[in-house]
């Protein structure tokens, strides 16, 4: 444990998936790291709570799918290493009208970087998957690598891999006055001096408020997206017979997910993605979007016409970059601090990796991983055209 105004390796500011993630790879290569972490880990006010996350092989970006492979490999490891069980293989189907654009460029994608999949033409789609309602012209994409993270358990892992390799975690550690210089990163933890030969800042809604402070804005947005969990009757729905599902759309919202039930108890998962209006960070709420929910009811009414009422819903949240894609970078002007954020929705099932590449670029500058178009200075944030729900 350090002691207060200690100097240590790294300070990692946020304690979801990629933060402690990034402390248990830099705690496994004998960085001296504290992760603070604002409210508890497993808290409901950012992205890496819950039951469930997809993890999956189907991208449009071949960096995405690289990304991914090496993601499914640390998952497996780190469940060996922890005794727990993290992910749950159900398969994946993408499906939407044949020629939308996100579903082609999927195929597209699969198919060059070699990944096995199926192409189910509608009445294919139909039979192997009656659950779902389908509209004329309608084809899929089945990928049998898909599942589920258990979202909880594996931020759980990660925090007790970053401990077991020396990590101290300092939970309700608000972090203020971040501070760069030559010789490393101050900062004010619950008001206390702590020195830091570098930091990452991996805060999620907050990550911008901490950019800004230290003088370098970041056009990210805040939003709450609306979930929901209906009554699944049979053994229609389960994993193994229903796979996770994303539905390609041409408007807004681009996509809908769908989970399997994963407990007796449990629902099949809907959620309108990317379609939650804009927030504050600070805003904590968490309030029911009744619209949203609305339209998330009468969708699922629609599409899968076995399910049954709501029977809970909740909310979480998305930080967007104008492009939707990832931010991880040394920030111009400060080599000393790394930022991983902005995973815009579809970041969770890369922790393992994206905290390997955090420590690579903090410890030699660079990483050998696909990061190229996660860089802060290119042209969608350099240009600083804010993401927009509308």
């Amino acid at each position: 444990m350090s002691a207060a105004g200690d100097r240590v390796d790294l300070l990692v500011v946020g304690g979801g998936v990629t933060g402690a993630a990034t402390a248990a790879a830099a705690a496994r290569r004998g960085l001296r790291t504290v992760l603070a972490e604002r409210f508890t880990l497993g808290n409901p006010h950012g992205s890496s709570h819950g039951p469930s996350r997809i993890i999956r092989l189907a991208y449009e970006g071949a960096g995405y799918v690289t990304l991914a492979r090496e993601a499914y490999v640390r998952w497996r490891a780190l469940e060996r290493e922890r005794g727990a069980r993290l992910l749950l293989p159900t398969g994946g189907l993408d499906f939407g009208l044949a020629g939308t654009p996100s579903l082609r460029r999927t195929a597209a994608t699969m198919e060059s970087c070699g990944v096995a999949f199926e192409r189910l033409p509608a009445a294919e789609l139909a039979a192997r998957f009656p659950q779902l309602r389908l509209d004329p012209g309608m084809a899929g994409l089945y990928q049998p690598d898909a599942g589920v993270l258990d979202a909880d358990a594996c931020v759980r892992a990660l925090a007790g891999d970053a401990r077991a390799h020396g990590a101290e975690i300092r939970e309700h550690a608000r972090v203020r006055l971040l501070r760069a210089g030559p010789g490393g990163v101050g900062a004010e933890v619950n008001g206390t001096d702590l020195q830091a030969g570098a930091a990452v800042l991996a805060a999620g809604s907050w990550t911008g408020s901490l950019l800004a402070e230290m003088g370098r804005p970041l056009p990210l947005v805040v939003t709450r997206e609306q979930v929901a969990y209906f009554a699944a009757p049979g053994a229609g729905y389960r994993p193994g017979t229903f796979p996770v599902t994303i539905e390609h759309r041409a408007g807004r919202p681009p996509m809908i997910s769908m989970f399997p039930r994963l407990s007796p108890e449990g629902g099949v998962k809907l959620m309108l993605d990317r379609n939650g209006p804009e927030i504050d960070a600070d805003d904590l709420a968490g309030t029911v979007d009744e619209r949203a929910l609305a339209a998330l009811t009468a969708h699922a009414r629609h599409r899968l016409p076995g399910l049954g009422p709501v029977l809970a819903a909740e909310t979480c949240r998305y930080t967007m970059a104008p492009d939707e894609d990832f931010v991880l970078d040394l920030v111009p002007g400060l080599p000393r601090v790394g930022v991983a954020s902005a995973c815009s929705g579809h970041g969770f099932k890369f922790g393992p990796v994206l905290g390997e590449i955090m420590v690579d670029l903090i410890t030699a500058g660079t990483t050998a991983r696909p990061v190229a178009p996660f860089r802060l200075d290119r042209p969608a944030l350099v240009a600083g055209r804010p993401w927009s729900p509308a």
